[in-house]
């Protein structure tokens, strides 16, 4: 009988393993194929809702064209929202890739970063949560942080390729930039080697340094060769402070100007670029799919989806023309 019993026994416990085995594979299976993604989206007014709609559009777009089967989970923010929970949400759910938008979401992606380097300690079971999650930040103008992301500055590089199609003959451009936009320049310098253009390029202190870079500039002999390009900058480049002065001397020495900020061109810059949003959120995705492969590697990226807007009013002034050809490939044009 005990052999028997202990026979009997025996065969229960391999059931039981061959059962639990079955289930693993089972749950296994499901979520290779089930994959999942979040993407956190601030709670916002229009136009900016609008906005952040088109990035997830794009981002959805992306993952429909993916070979596995993506699951988007979209989470709005709100000030309410509590980072911890939204960990413990995100691990409850098995979801580790994650895409944030705009500031509140770059905010919550350096908590959740943070988290999973100093993880907490639970007060009824003296054990530390992981979380472990990979992390891609947009919609934002960010400069490099640590984290992995693609900044709404513009590639200095894809400028000046829009430079050469609106205004071929400038040779040479002069840049004022702060200390917090110095990275920027060191990419300005490489792309305006690499075109064949020659970058001045003047770190300012501040905002009076920057009127008289601006006043000695205009002073110079400047001709269609030159151009002024404007980064986004608070310090060289404010709006109510140093933008109208330089839009004044440009327009009386008819130099060309173009911005890195949206607004200008309307303000009348020669050009500007704003951002592809649609085509934003599909390399949004695609960098959190790279970041989930290789989570060492860390990616931050300048604005390289972007769109042309051009103001004709002044490359009328400046003596430039374009065919319609031309004026077919410039998104936005001002006047309207």
């Amino acid at each position: 009988m005990l052999r028997l019993f202990g026979l009997n026994f025996c065969c229960k416990g391999l059931l039981h393993k061959a059962v639990f085995s079955l289930l693993y594979l089972f749950v296994s299976s499901a979520f290779a194929d089930d994959e999942r993604v979040a993407i956190f989206v601030p709670k916002a007014q229009e136009p900016y809702k609008s906005i952040y709609q088109e990035i997830v559009a794009g981002s959805q777009s992306a993952a429909n064209d993916d070979a596995a089967d993506i699951q988007f989970e979209q989470f709005i923010l709100d000030k309410y929202s509590d980072s911890k929970k939204i960990a413990q949400q995100l691990s409850d759910k098995n979801i580790n890739k994650v895409i944030v938008l705009g500031r509140s979401g770059w905010k919550l992606a350096k908590k959740l970063s943070r988290m999973a380097n100093e993880p907490a300690v639970d007060s009824l079971t003296h054990t530390k949560p992981s979380y472990k999650f990979n992390i891609v930040s947009g919609a934002l103008p960010i400069r490099p942080n640590g984290l992995s992301g693609i900044s709404l500055i513009t590639d200095p590089g894809y400028l000046f390729k829009y430079l050469e199609q609106v205004s071929p003959n400038v040779k040479k451009i002069h840049v004022a930039y702060s200390k917090k936009n110095e990275w920027l320049i060191k990419l300005a310098n490489a792309a305006a080697i690499e075109q064949g253009l020659e970058l001045n390029a003047k770190l300012i202190i501040d905002t009076k340094e920057a009127i008289n870079f601006y006043q000695s500039l205009f002073q110079t002999a400047m001709s269609d060769q030159d151009a002024l390009w404007l980064p986004l900058d608070k310090v060289t480049s404010h709006d109510k402070i140093t933008l109208p002065l330089i839009l004044e001397k440009a327009w009386a020495k008819e130099v060309v100007v173009f911005s890195s900020k949206p607004s200008h061109a309307k303000r009348g810059a020669l050009f500007s670029t704003y951002p592809d949003n649609f085509s934003l959120g599909k390399r949004l995705f695609t960098m959190v799919q790279e970041l989930d492969q290789q989570p060492e590697r860390r990616n931050f990226a300048t604005l390289k989806s972007t769109l042309l807007a051009v103001n004709l009013r002044t490359a009328a002034h400046l003596g430039l023309k374009y065919s319609p050809k031309q004026q077919a490939q410039f998104q936005l044009t001002f006047p309207e």
